[in-house]
């Protein structure tokens, strides 16, 4: 009966094991890990990596923040496009500031960027301080993103002209004032420019390739009132860049 016993004992134990080796080779992946938020570097205005782009990663329902730092009064203008073709936003805040775009409707290239019509362009003038620049996704979906800023101290006026270096992935751009009798800016270059500008008083955009057939672009101003524009002169199709002389008449 002892022996009996015995066996039964370990034919239980062997029994209940069957489950334990069963479930041991069954192996269950872990799911993968949950991307999130970079901490992301300053952006600093002047520095030798303030025009690069910057890579990183918007969280579900989330934004990317980046800070950027201006020590003298500047032009600034900043596109964004998804590492997975979805629809980003951008917004700059801080010190009085807060501007942000949806899409920036490609008219304004140049950029290092790959751009599309539904990317965000942002173009504005800060003072010097700190600012954060948030990057969403317009529905809220994770994605990668890349961002390019780029700043300018270069100012023209009235009756005046300013010389712009324009480089592969790097547009010129320069703070113009317009005065209520100004009539246009113009840009003169050795190679075929586009021209684009952004109203400081509305949101109003204006874009010439090759007024009157010369190669240069022109943009007429009607009706605007004096203020700041940002202006952004660009090579149409990408090559060695060059001077671009930018004018307000």
């Amino acid at each position: 009966m002892r022996h009996a016993r015995v066996g039964r004992v370990a034919a239980a134990s062997l029994l209940l094991a069957l489950p334990t080796l069963a479930l041991t080779g069954c192996f269950i992946p872990s799911p993968p890990p949950v991307p999130r938020p970079e901490s992301l570097e300053p952006i600093a205005q002047g520095s030798p990596d303030e025009g690069d782009v910057r890579t990183g990663f918007i969280p579900g329902d989330g934004t990317a923040e980046l800070t950027l730092l201006i020590d003298q009064r500047a032009a600034v203008v900043a596109t964004a496009s998804s590492t997975d073709d979805e629809d980003l936003t951008l917004r700059i805040v801080g010190d009085g500031a807060d501007v942000e775009n949806d899409d920036g409707y490609d008219e304004a290239g140049g950029f290092a960027l790959d751009t599309s019509t539904r990317d965000p362009l942002l173009a504005t003038v800060l003072e010097p301080g700190s600012y954060t620049i948030e990057v969403a996704e317009y529905g809220g979906d994770a994605t990668g993103f890349e961002l390019q800023v780029l700043t300018s101290t270069d100012a023209v006026g009235p009756g005046e002209q300013v010389e712009l270096m324009v480089e592969p992935g790097r547009p010129g751009v320069a703070i113009a004032t317009i005065g209520a009798a100004t009539q246009a800016i113009s840009a003169t270059a050795d190679f075929e420019t586009v021209l684009w500008a952004q109203m400081g008083d509305s949101e109003a955009t204006y874009r010439d390739e090759d007024f009157g057939g010369d190669g240069n672009p022109r943009i007429e101003l009607f009706g605007e009132s004096a203020q700041e524009v940002v202006v952004v002169a660009f090579e149409v199709e990408a090559g060695g860049g060059g001077v671009v002389t930018v004018s307000v008449e």
